[in-house]
């Protein structure tokens, strides 16, 4: 019997460390609406500690452009989400144009971005300190997103080697 109760505290232990870990970055939220009747809605929150390993998994030509865009940008980032998660919450950008209608805040920890147009309505809310850890590497250095995904394309393996 005391075995029993060990298995079940270990068991219930393991479960707890790893909920722990996974919600320790926050969720990312999403939201789409289509406003049509046959519209798609959809709604789900991922744990933002999962988004660095889904990354891993998308074809290295999905990725290879956007990051190629991304990388001037990247010290800038590196000193704008820092001094976001200093700032007081609030709306940091609005932006009204006949139909459309965007608007992005701070609230809490995460950066949400809601867009209200003719055909969608549409709210992504992103934890800040996530943001911060899916650009950077273990080091803390900025991540060479390009160098990582060309040694990949030319290795033709999809995972990096540990």
């Amino acid at each position: 019997m005391i075995f029993f109760a060990k298995l079940g505290v270990g068991v219930l232990g393991t479960a707890l460390v790893a909920r722990a870990a996974l919600s320790s970055e926050g969720f990312i939220h999403v939201r789409v609406h289509e406003k049509r009747a046959d519209g798609t809605h959809l709604n789900f929150i991922v744990p933002a500690a999962l988004v660095p390993t889904g990354l891993r998994f998308v074809p290295a030509e999905r990725l290879a452009e956007a990051s190629e865009n991304l990388r001037p940008y990247l010290p800038i980032i590196d000193a704008a989400i820092p001094a976001l998660e200093e700032c007081p919450d609030g709306v940091l950008v609005e932006v009204v144009d006949n139909d459309d209608h965007v608007v992005i805040t701070k609230t809490g920890g995460s950066l949400v971005i809601d867009v209200d147009d003719r055909d969608d309505n549409v709210h992504v809310s992103v934890p800040l300190r996530a943001a911060q850890s899916a650009i950077h590497d273990r080091d803390g250095e900025c991540a060479d997103v390009v160098e990582a995904l060309s040694r990949r394309e030319r290795s033709g393996r999809l995972l990096p080697k540990s």
